[in-house]
């Protein structure tokens, strides 16, 4: 069932000449366990989990008025599923997009027990606080997830990447900053070209995987960790707070077991050095 909480699509005009506003709001009551899809041009989006069984969307959309007539903001449902879109009603290319100067915001609510699906060619991502999986992709922003249960999934290619209190794995890659991995209760797997890596891991070792061709890595593990390490740098040190029983060591490499063995450890960089440190 679908229910109007407020519906507006409007154009007002702003501060400057030849600005406006485009705004859409709509309320869909589902059931939990749904899924959100949001797909958008040039957005930043932030996605919440709340109490209700409601999801709650709002956009806005600033710029000249002539780009906002061609921009399409619209919600609908099918079941228990909501998708979301902002999308630009002409051809892309390069020459026509390069010229484009509005922005736009998506923020939604959902139940806290939902999947989320995001991508958006131009802005930053975060979402918070929700039960479910979780793929979350920019071609132009950060992304942030913070206090989620479930498997996250995270791409982009103009920023960095921040997971924070996950229950469950974690697979994220960028080609543009530094990926800060903190209190991950699974496995994970992190790859950025341009930055450091910051990992930290709450509960069993799962496998880690991290990887960077422009950083340091620091990896924080609990100090009953089990695991088989191999971390490798061309561009600095390798150093461990925890006991290794070394099978390879050098100042730039060191492989062997951790409390006699279990997941894979693998640790690589190409220009900076690499910590594994003990969780107080």
């Amino acid at each position: 069932m679908i229910r109007y909480s407020a519906l507006i699509l409007s154009l007002s005009a702003a501060m400057s000449v030849g600005a406006a506003e485009k705004t859409f709001d709509r309320t869909f009551t589902v059931s939990p366990g749904g899924a959100l899809v949001v797909e958008a041009d040039s957005a930043t989006v932030l996605v919440s989990g709340g109490n209700s069984n409601q999801v709650v969307v709002r956009m806005r959309a600033r710029g000249p008025e002539e780009q906002l007539a061609k921009m399409t903001l619209d919600a609908t449902q099918a079941g228990d599923e909501v998708k979301a879109t902002m999308k630009r009603n002409e051809q892309k290319s390069w020459l026509k997009w390069g010229s484009w100067n509005s922005d736009g915001t998506i923020q939604v609510t959902v139940p806290r027990n939902y999947r989320v699906n995001v991508q958006t060619s131009g802005g930053s991502v975060e979402l918070k606080d929700t039960t479910g999986t979780a793929t979350l992709n920019s071609s132009g922003g950060g992304i942030t997830a913070r206090n989620l249960t479930g498997d996250l999934q995270a791409r982009t290619s103009g920023g960095g990447v921040r997971a924070e209190s996950i229950r469950g794995n974690v697979d994220v890659r960028t080609s543009g900053g530094d990926l800060r991995l903190i209190d991950i209760d699974g496995k994970i797997n992190g790859s950025t070209s341009g930055g450091s890596v910051h990992c930290s891991l709450v509960g069993a070792n799962r496998g880690i995987t991290a990887r960077t061709s422009g950083g340091s890595i620091e990896l924080t593990l609990p100090r009953a960790t089990t695991g088989e390490l191999d971390a490798s740098t061309s561009g600095g040190n390798v150093r461990s707070e925890l006991p290794v029983s070394t099978t390879s060591k050098s100042h730039n490499h060191l492989a062997g077991s951790i409390s006699g063995g279990g997941e894979r450890i693998e640790l690589r960089t190409s220009g900076g050095s690499i910590s594994v440190r003990a969780a107080n």
